[in-house]
């Protein structure tokens, strides 16, 4: 071992579960699908956004995905410690399943039981290891060291998620209001140092509003017209929070689609925009007007 490194995933697990302690076949597992949006799919049935928010918003169709594999990668093997992916090589810490063997079969994939352990709940979300240069290789043997990197408060405090990435952003609007009210210092610092194309999603009927920033202040700019209002007088938005004040509280999220330079011009942004306004034809079903 590396005498540099403080600690590894290997000594943190250590000692709280017998039987894995004892197991002679265990796998490290780094969730983080890579495949373009529309091939994304989980037993056949396709999944839009992150794993990150598939695991934190629908969990079980999170399990569904970790339970779908080759077997010819998990033959034999008695345990799976899970890891979801961040920036870089930062992996997540999520848990420890026991492979309780193949229960079903998709096309050319088997459908393993991997069963959650109990003994890792305090280290569950909160540790972060360095996968190392060969992040590419997603399952590996237990025997590979993954030094930790950090420990922190894991993935959400007080009902705010804590900050992964920009592609991650998916805030409900109590969470955006908590943010801008409480100028939360680690949103505040990711979101003024950037613009962005964004996109709000009513939950409620499926409609989407498409917007971008093109400010010094950046999205934190544009964005503290909505932890106002609701709407950001965006005019289709406001007519739903006339109806009902509790509208935005109840159905809109804020989500990121696509990062822009900070010094970005109006006319480059807006480009940008209309380009995703297509792609998501937002105009015609959503609540863009222009």
């Amino acid at each position: 071992m590396n005498t540099e490194i403080i600690a590894t995933i290997q000594q943190l697990l250590k000692g709280r579960n017998l039987e894995f302690d004892n197991a002679k076949k265990i796998k490290l597992v780094r969730h983080k699908d890579s495949r373009p949006m529309d091939e994304r799919k989980i037993q056949g049935e396709p999944y839009t956004g992150s794993l990150y928010n598939l695991y934190r918003n629908e969990y079980e169709r999170f399990l569904k995905y970790q339970n779908e594999q080759r077997s010819a990668n998990f033959i034999n093997v008695e345990y799976i410690v899970a890891f979801i992916g961040e920036d870089g090589t930062d992996s997540r810490f999520i848990g420890v399943y026991k492979n309780n063997g193949v229960v079903g079969k998709f096309e050319d994939h088997h459908i393993f039981d991997f069963e959650e352990v109990p003994g890792f709940e305090i280290l569950k979300e909160r540790v972060v290891v360095d996968w190392g240069k060969n992040a590419i290789s997603w399952h590996q043997w237990y025997e590979n060291e993954k030094a930790v990197i950090r420990i922190d408060r894991g993935l959400i405090e007080n009902d705010i998620p804590l900050f992964i990435s920009y592609n991650d952003v998916l805030l409900t609007y109590r969470q955006l209001k908590t943010i801008f009210d409480k100028e939360i210092a680690d949103w505040k610092r990711r979101l003024d140092c950037c613009n962005c194309i964004y996109l709000i999603q009513d939950t409620n009927n499926g409609k989407q509003y498409i917007g971008s920033t093109y400010n010094k202040e950046g999205i934190w700019g544009r964005w503290k017209d909505y932890a106002e209002s609701g709407h950001g007088d965006d005019v289709l938005l406001k007519k739903e929070i006339d109806k009902d004040p509790l509208y935005a509280m109840k159905y809109f999220h804020w989500i990121i689609l696509e990062l822009l330079p900070l010094k970005i011009s109006e006319n480059e942004a807006i480009d940008r925009e209309k380009l995703w306004k297509r792609k998501l034809c937002s105009l015609s079903l959503g609540y863009n007007k222009n």
